[in-house]
């Protein structure tokens, strides 16, 4: 197919090709392609090797030579030797402690019944033998006036049996005016009435103890920290209390109780001095003295209970208030001392390392008491050994040592 076309000024015409005009115009101003071939990428990777060659060779000669020296080798290590000495290791051991008080009581109704009156409250100050609370049971009054019936019923009896029993051995002076079974009859009478008239009078003495467990009274002097009831409650062994209807507290006097470690419980001794602060009290220090041990060891922590009595007089203290012991220890008799870094801990054991002819010597030890820089040590040890104080894992035993 031709097309044909009108150039102005120009009345021949032109012929385009059969394709459009704009591809025509692509395809022309399109640049070739370039026919690549295996050995263009071998020259082009040879040209770029000696490239870099040539840039190395030139940075090398820009920079100035270094002479390597060989670094000098390790100093031997220093040992700093030490001696073995004979003392008590005497630290003092800081462990908390708690106050209670030195008395303390939970009061529960021995007899059944009505609240009638509650006269002390939360806070209240006591004397022993002071009336708490009163308590109502007419069931209690009545069973009382019954017994005292019946003990007065049975002491008549046995009146009556003892005069007829008094009777038959006088008439048995004439022989034959008495039977013999009149009379061993009126005897067991008589004993049958003295047994009746010993029980009637025990229960009324127990009806009247019961009566007066209905008054409540004080144990001692102290301190009414718990009031559960009030007026109408019903209370007794048969109804259902969450919790006693008070509690009383001695709190002039308190019982410093403190937990000591095993290791520190041999040293300790009975009466010893004890300083001991408050951390409500930061700026007083208190003093008391050991005045019971339990004398066992417990066997969830392997401590020893021990209570220090701490008077109290203002109450400053209270019962359940923390405080911080300070124990001094007499150490343990026989042991040796040590620094402590002279003592070397492994997975496998604990040693420590003496000189003997010049040499490194491991000696297994069991560490003691510790205070200070020096620790007990018990071991294959004696007095003024030499060893090594600044002892390591790393040092081999039979080395030499200067």
């Amino acid at each position: 197919m031709i097309l044909r076309c009108y150039r102005p000024n120009r009345p021949t015409p032109c012929r385009w090709p059969t394709t459009p005009p704009i591809n025509f115009i692509k395809n022309k101003l399109r640049p070739k392609r370039m026919k690549i071939t295996p050995y263009s990428y071998v020259l082009a990777l040879l040209g770029l090797g000696g490239f870099f060659q040539q840039c190395t060779s030139s940075e090398s000669a820009d920079k100035p030579h270094k002479k390597t020296t060989a670094e000098p080798t390790a100093s031997a290590p220093a040992y700093q030797v030490g001696t073995v000495s004979r003392q008590r290791v005497s630290p003092s051991v800081q462990l908390p402690g708690q106050f209670r008080a030195y008395q303390e009581v939970s009061i529960y109704p021995r007899a059944n019944g009505f609240v009638e009156r509650v006269l002390v409250d939360r806070g209240s100050a006591v004397r022993r033998g002071q009336v708490l609370m009163i308590l109502d049971a007419p069931e209690t009054e009545e069973r009382l006036v019954a017994a005292r019936s019946n003990t007065l019923k049975a002491e008549v009896m046995l009146t009556a049996s003892r005069e007829h029993y008094r009777r038959l051995r006088a008439s048995n002076k004439i022989p034959g005016s008495v039977s013999a079974l009149d009379l061993e009859t009126a005897q067991a009478r008589l004993r049958s009435d003295s047994a009746s008239v010993l029980g009637e009078r025990a229960n009324y003495r127990a009806l009247t103890k019961l009566r007066d467990y209905l008054t409540v009274r004080a144990p001692f002097d102290g301190i009414i920290t718990e009031r559960n009831v009030h007026p109408g409650a019903l209370v007794g062994s048969g109804a259902k209390m969450e919790g006693p209807m008070l509690v009383l507290q001695q709190q002039n006097r308190l019982r410093l109780v403190a937990d000591i470690p095993e290791t520190y419980s041999v040293g300790l001794r009975e009466g010893s001095t004890v300083r001991f602060s408050v951390a409500a009290m930061p700026s007083r220090e208190f003093t008391g003295k050991i005045n019971r041990r339990s004398g066992s060891m417990n066997q969830q922590f392997r401590s020893e209970t021990v209570e220090i009595d701490v008077a109290n007089p203002t109450r400053t203290l209270r019962p359940g208030m923390f405080a911080e012991l300070t124990l001094p220890t007499a150490g343990t008799p026989g042991a040796l001392a040590v620094p402590t870094t002279a003592v070397v801990t492994s997975t496998e054991r604990q040693y420590v390392i003496r000189v003997t002819d010049g040499r490194a010597q491991y000696v297994p030890v069991r560490r003691g008491q510790k205070a200070g820089p020096l620790t007990e040590v018990f071991g294959n040890l004696r007095a003024d050994d030499r060893i090594i104080v600044n002892a390591r894992d790393d040092i081999k035993e039979g080395i030499a040592v200067r």
